[in-house]
């Protein structure tokens, strides 16, 4: 079937310019190499050292901070322990 075109204007609508694909984000070196080679090798690059990953840095004082704060005082508060001497 052949659909004839028509000589009115195309309307447009609401729903029409939601429907537009969102511009892409900029594509990151990481990215690109998982695509190219997939999940397993990426692991076996991470796993090997070839390929460490690059941490972010959060606000001084953030909630994480605090916790990781609060641990290591309660680790360090915890008794030495007392090792005993095997009987033999």
């Amino acid at each position: 079937m052949i659909a004839a075109k028509s000589t009115e204007p195309a309307k447009k609508t609401a729903v029409a310019s939601r429907s537009r694909a969102p511009s892409p984000a900029p594509e990151l070196p990481l990215h690109r190499l998982h695509e190219t080679v997939g999940n397993q090798a990426v692991q076996r690059l991470f796993q090997s050292g070839l390929l460490q990953a690059k941490l972010g840095l959060g606000p001084p004082g953030d909630r994480f901070e605090q916790e990781a704060d609060r641990v290591a005082d309660q680790v360090m508060r915890l008794p030495e322990p007392v090792i005993q001497p095997k009987p033999g």
